[in-house]
């Protein structure tokens, strides 16, 4: 949040310059509004750069790791299935039934947090380019949170229903240590 602190301050100005159809000249009343302090050339740049760093950049990168995860997956399985025929004494229908599953959570958790993130990151962007999109980013910032936190809640739930160890981790942490070490 660094650029934020670096190109926003606080300002305060005669409520009539900000609300001119609420407030006439002779109004006493003080608004405090946020403002940039460096220039509206370095505030576009700020959004660019957050837009990419924070929301883009990570999107496209956790799409490619869960790509090649996924093709890596796809290729163990289909050296598994060679070697099945191969030797028929080996069974793979549990493993694969299981690895089916996990590819199918992580395209899911993947797909959602592409969905949640990357039209905010669009939106940075677009409001470093046009004011009047901040405006609109700041009325849906409800919005964009309650999907961030709904992501962050089906990712967590996700990982708890695909990995065993995450689990015990999880239990570990969370439970005292009394209970852990008689149920795990």
């Amino acid at each position: 949040m660094i650029p934020n602190y670096l190109i926003w301050s606080v300002v305060s100005r005669p409520a009539y310059v900000y609300l001119p159809h609420l407030y006439t000249e002779n109004s006493t009343e003080i608004v405090y509004w946020v403002s940039t302090a460096t220039g509206e050339r370095l505030e576009k740049m700020s959004f660019v750069i957050m837009a990419l760093c924070f929301k883009i950049l990570p999107v496209f990168i956790l799409i490619i790791f869960s790509i090649l995860l996924i093709l890596n997956i796809h290729h163990v399985r289909q050296l598994r299935e060679r070697l099945h025929h191969r030797y028929v004494y080996v069974s793979s229908t549990s493993s694969s039934k299981r690895e089916l599953r996990i590819t199918r959570m992580l395209v899911f958790i993947t797909l959602f947090t592409a969905f949640v993130e990357f039209p905010q990151g669009l939106f940075f962007i677009a409001s470093g380019i046009d004011k009047n999109f901040f405006f609109l980013y700041a009325h849906l910032g409800d919005i964009w949170d309650i999907t961030s936190i709904s992501s962050s809640f089906i990712t967590f739930i996700m990982y708890c229903l695909m990995s065993q160890q995450f689990r015990v981790e999880i239990y570990a942490l969370i439970l005292p240590k009394c209970w852990t070490k008689n149920s795990i």
